[in-house]
């Protein structure tokens, strides 16, 4: 997602017009402010994608301070021709409740202000796959969302029983869901539904009551154009800093291997209501219940990968498929270390092992413990410079040079504790690298295949929400 401005202008800034366009043939240049089109504000990209379809656009222009009128004609299916900087020219959208197992409560003081930044903005859902509760909407947003048929939506949903799902969200009134699942699906509005799953609050006849009830609205079952396609059900993630907050439980491994089953006696009855699954367990309680992951067949068409459900059996199929291009041997040695998180260490170990099957390559794997902000995170999203370079330093067995994924690091370059990657190179005093979070790409990073686009799949290779989040 693009970097949002400190300061918005209520408007979306020009950073490009195509050679050509109809932008450009109407005046329009770098810089300029975009603030309405056919007399409709434009706050954010989708705005523009929807007011800018029609031929013929009258378009406010803000540039150096001036107001100017623009007028642009084209084809309806033709693109107007301009980038912006920024994808949201206002502020993002903020949650106003206090959910019990909100990730952001539970960080530590005096880290950057940005990540405390609780966001309920149903255009990142839209875009981005972020969740939303729908509970901090205005009149005039949820309109927007029926104008704009703005689907699939990627919507928090918890617990279906108004009460139960009130105190979740730490409301102080009761908080209804279907309803509003139901307005959406009227208005040809998919959404994909999640759960974060919070033992002693939210399972048991809760549970079977939510899944139930979403099931329902489902379009196989309504007979509508959208409805409720899937379910992903996410185990809540407790750090150490979880002070003043809502007594919560741990999943620990018995309980993650009874979650696995319950939900397997579920799938079955779902496929025979809906034709799928409907309901998905985050790969976290597979890492948690020490079990096998799923194949690839029971992800069908992968419809919760937004929330990092299936991202491991992803990195084993794409290991599988890069195995078969690389060599026998190479030429140049080469010896890394891969640093990874707990989760997906066991499949990076795999990978490492069958790298190794190639002469003069020697890989091996730093696991990297989540000291930082303990409790039971243990993905390589949330990981940070201080757990890297205290553990990379006491790794005896590493290599000159240090492989970190990219998921690790924001778009501005810095880790979660406001480090670089200069800092944490002149830290340990090695090679450090960083590459994507797939199997391909890290075997390109090596030259052991040729490089390429990737081929289907998704780019958020190991990650749960809350990494999503900060």
């Amino acid at each position: 997602m693009s970097e949002i401005p400190l300061k918005p202008v209520n408007a979306l800034i020009v950073s490009e017009v195509e050679a050509g366009s109809a932008a450009e043939r109407a005046g329009i240049r770098t810089g300029d402010l975009v603030r309405s089109i056919n007399g409709r504000s434009i706050l954010d990209i989708l705005d523009y994608r929807y007011h800018s379809a029609a031929s013929r656009l009258a378009i406010e222009i803000d540039r150096a301070g001036e107001p100017v009128q623009v007028s642009v004609r084209k084809r309806i299916d033709e693109d107007a021709g301009m980038e912006f900087e920024y994808e949201l020219g206002d502020k993002i959208h903020t949650c106003k409740n206090k959910c019990v197992f909100c990730f952001i409560h539970q960080q530590p003081k005096k880290m950057r202000k940005s990540l405390y930044l609780m966001d309920d903005d149903f255009r990142l859902s839209f875009m981005h796959g972020n969740y939303v509760t729908l509970t901090n909407l205005s009149d005039e947003e949820w309109a927007r969302i029926l104008e704009q048929r703005l689907s699939p939506l990627y919507v928090s949903v918890h617990a279906t029983d108004p009460e139960l799902r009130g105190r979740l969200l730490g409301r102080q009134a009761a908080t209804s869901i279907l309803p509003q699942i139901r307005e959406l699906a009227d208005n040809r509005i998919d959404v994909h539904a999640q759960i974060v799953l919070c033992p002693g609050w939210n399972d048991g006849d809760a549970l079977n009551q939510t899944l139930d009830e979403l099931a329902a609205e489902h379009r196989a079952v309504t007979g509508k154009r959208a409805g409720v396609p899937s379910v992903a059900i996410v185990p809540v993630g407790m750090t150490r800093f979880r002070e003043r907050l809502p007594e919560l439980a741990h999943v620990e491994r018995d309980y993650a291997r009874d979650m696995i089953t319950f939900v397997r006696k579920k799938e079955r009855k779902f496929q025979k209501l809906v034709g799928s699954r409907f309901a998905w367990l985050a790969d976290e309680w597979y890492h948690i219940a020490q079990l096998p992951y799923p194949g690839r067949e029971h992800y069908e068409d992968f419809p919760q990968l937004e929330d990092g459900i299936g991202t491991v059996r992803l990195f084993k199929e794409s290991a599988r498929s890069v195995s078969r291009r690389l060599p026998v041997r190479v030429e140049t040695p080469i010896a890394a270390t891969l640093v990874t998180a707990e989760m997906p260490s066991s499949v990076v170990q795999e990978f490492a092992d069958r790298l190794n099957q190639i002469e003069n390559v020697s890989v091996n794997v730093c696991v990297v413990k989540n000291n930082y902000f303990g409790g039971d995170i243990h993905i390589a999203g949330l990981m940070t410079a201080a757990d890297i370079v205290e553990q990379v330093l006491a790794f005896e067995q590493c290599h000159p040079t240090v492989y970190l994924p990219l998921i690790c690091l924001r778009e501005d370059g810095l880790f979660l504790d406001d480090l670089t990657l200069e800092d944490v190179a002149a830290s340990l005093q090695k090679d450090l690298r960083t590459v994507g979070n797939s199997p391909r790409e890290l075997a390109v990073a090596m030259g052991l295949v040729t490089g390429g686009a990737p081929t289907g799949g998704s780019n958020r290779w190991l990650m749960e929400p809350e990494a999503a989040a900060l």
